[in-house]
């Protein structure tokens, strides 16, 4: 019928679509992940504990991330399943209003922690490769979760110091709502039918990739060290809610531009030394937050931490899409979730934990500087030997 109106789907092109999904992530993680551990510590839980709690997700992400992406990869099921993760994880995030000690506590971060050990890797595939197959600035899509994630924190980290955290929970979860329909808008690209045999054995042989990868897990034990404790340093040097929301922006907002020119940037130095680059970034974070005592002057750091963010994760996230083929993109970013999510976290929470309750707060930042430069040394090693070209 000529007049018959005809119900289409809303349809929203690629590079929307990739900035939305990261919009809308980080607008729930802003919300509740910055104070989920001051929230924590507040109720009397002690640093091991707190470091035993933060190690959940890094043991998930360890065990599932690479076979359920892997399943992904080789059913086709990316968005399917990513999408299963995404709403597991908004009732998750709703149940953690409810603990009061460390047991109760457990009991729902582990289910938290196995919804979400996929999402971040098969959504990281399937948008880096929408990237690199339409010519698009993957840094231009994901600085929209460093925007969201900046605003988030400030405005909550306002309304938690004013409210208290007890609609947290609640708030989070309905902002994680969006994600599902976001997520199912992302496109899968061709379809792979048939594989090579021994194409994904082939990712290990790759000793640039290995190299990568050593780095971003030393890089990785410094993000996850600034996550767990940089609120609870903060709050320790006498700083309240909002100030924590500061950080946490101040961070957000700088990774904008250095996610924004990452390509830029790369085009011109390379990309592994772009990494390098933000690598001195965070290890003059780390030694400003080891040398500050007033607790306003944290923020300015943070900046500097937001830079080699945005420079250290756009830039890894592409350089391991550009060594790896298609048909294994989630797993290839499974492997540096792994890294980065996995094992890093499994051992900067624990340590970080013994460190804090033994020295001080401050302490925990030492580690962090150190193992930056770990990471410097293993990237500029294979840039150096060609591995990386």
């Amino acid at each position: 019928m000529e007049n018959e109106k005809v119900f289409r789907p809303i349809a929203i092109n690629s590079s929307l679509t990739g900035s939305l999904y990261y919009l809308f992530t980080f607008l729930c993680a802003g919300s509740y992940m910055p104070y989920l551990y001051v929230y924590i510590a507040d109720l009397g839980i002690s640093g091991k504990q707190i470091g035993l709690l933060s190690s959940l997700v890094p043991v998930s992400m360890l065990l599932f991330a690479a076979p359920v992406a892997s399943l992904a990869d080789v059913k086709n099921w990316r968005v399917r399943i990513l999408r299963l993760g995404l709403l597991g994880w908004a009732i998750s995030i709703f149940f953690l209003q409810f603990p009061n000690n460390f047991a109760q506590f457990l009991m729902v971060l582990v289910p938290l922690a196995l919804l979400n050990s996929p999402v971040m890797s098969i959504a990281d595939g399937l948008i880096a490769r929408m990237a690199k197959r339409e010519n698009l600035n993957y840094g231009g899509m994901r600085l929209w979760g460093s925007f969201g994630f900046a605003t988030s924190a400030l405005v909550f980290g306002a309304i938690w110091q004013k409210f208290s955290f007890a609609p947290m929970f609640t708030v989070a979860s309905l902002l994680a709502i969006p994600l599902v329909w976001v997520s199912g808008k992302l496109d899968e690209g061709e379809i792979i039918q048939t594989r090579e045999r021994g194409s994904l054995k082939s990712l290990f042989r790759d000793k640039g990739l290995l190299m990568l990868l050593a780095a971003i897990f030393l890089s990785g034990i410094s993000n996850s060290l600034t996550m767990t404790f940089e609120g609870i340093y903060a709050r320790s040097l006498g700083g309240g809610n909002f100030l924590i929301g500061v950080m946490i922006a101040s961070a957000a907002f700088f990774e904008l531009p250095a996610m924004f020119y990452m390509k830029k940037i790369a085009k011109v130095i390379g990309r592994p030394n772009a990494i390098l680059l933000g690598y001195a970034f965070s290890a003059a974070a780390f030694l400003g937050y080891i040398l500050v005592s007033n607790p306003n002057n944290l923020p300015y750091f943070s900046v500097l931490k937001g830079i080699a963010y945005g420079l250290t994760l756009t830039g890894s996230i592409a350089l391991l899409t550009d060594r790896t083929p298609d048909e294994w993109s989630s797993t290839s970013q499974s492997l540096m979730a792994i890294s980065y999510m996995g094992l890093a976290p499994l051992v900067a929470g624990p340590l970080g934990g013994i460190i804090h309750d033994a020295f001080n707060p401050g302490a925990v930042f030492v580690l962090g500087l150190v193992t930056m430069a770990g990471a410097a040394v293993i990237l500029w090693n294979a840039s150096r030997r060609g591995y990386l070209s």
